[in-house]
């Protein structure tokens, strides 16, 4: 088990879901992606944003009730996966008795936040990403496309260059109608292109 904090929440450009991104505290560049629900996500936001609400919400609600019973969390952990689910346990101390209790992870997390408690995670169940390989390999991409780019513009100068066009004056064009049209094409923006 490894210690982990809750570092933001991103969104999947495929799906559109949120997804949680836990890193190591003693190697913040490794992190634990688990996807989870628009709610949760929204409970996790709140918190972090230290918003407070003039009714309790829900996570306010249960902290309120482990603390109305004499317990607080003591921590959770992300211990397993059953059928492509991730399984988190609860662990709240009440009064010297510990008790655990089975819960989804964005939730437990959720419970971890307002109790400042520690999060724990099993390495071997949470796939990690390194964000330091993945900013590598997104940088390598980039590069490459750049280069398929430049590679693409040098063709279409060269296929251009290569034809034989007739002169804008033997096909009847004024020099500051050309003008005009060079300024006009070196000042567009995408933004002339949108509907409004």
């Amino acid at each position: 088990m490894i210690e982990v904090v809750v570092k933001s929440i991103a969104i999947d450009s495929l799906t559109g879901n949120p997804i949680l991104l836990l890193a190591d505290v003693n190697n913040p560049d490794d992190i634990y992606p688990i996807w989870i629900g628009v709610a949760e996500a929204e409970g996790i936001v709140v918190n972090q944003s230290g918003f407070v609400p003039p009714r309790p919400l829900t996570y306010d609600l249960f902290k309120n009730t482990i603390e109305s019973l004499g317990g607080k969390v003591k921590h959770v952990s992300i211990v397993s996966m059953i059928n492509n689910a991730y399984i988190a346990e609860l662990v709240i101390d009440q009064n010297g008795k510990e008790i655990i209790i089975d819960a989804r992870p964005s939730d437990a997390i959720n419970l971890a936040l307002r109790f400042n408690a520690p999060i724990y995670l099993n390495e071997e169940v949470v796939k990690k990403v390194n964000v330091s390989q993945f900013t590598q390999q997104q940088e390598k991409e980039e590069k490459e496309e750049d280069e398929i780019k430049t590679v693409e513009e040098l063709a279409e100068k060269t296929e251009v260059n290569n034809m034989n066009l007739p002169d804008a004056k033997d096909i009847g064009i004024k020099d500051e109608d050309l003008e005009k049209f060079r300024e006009m094409l070196d000042n567009i923006k995408p933004e002339d292109f949108l509907i409004k």
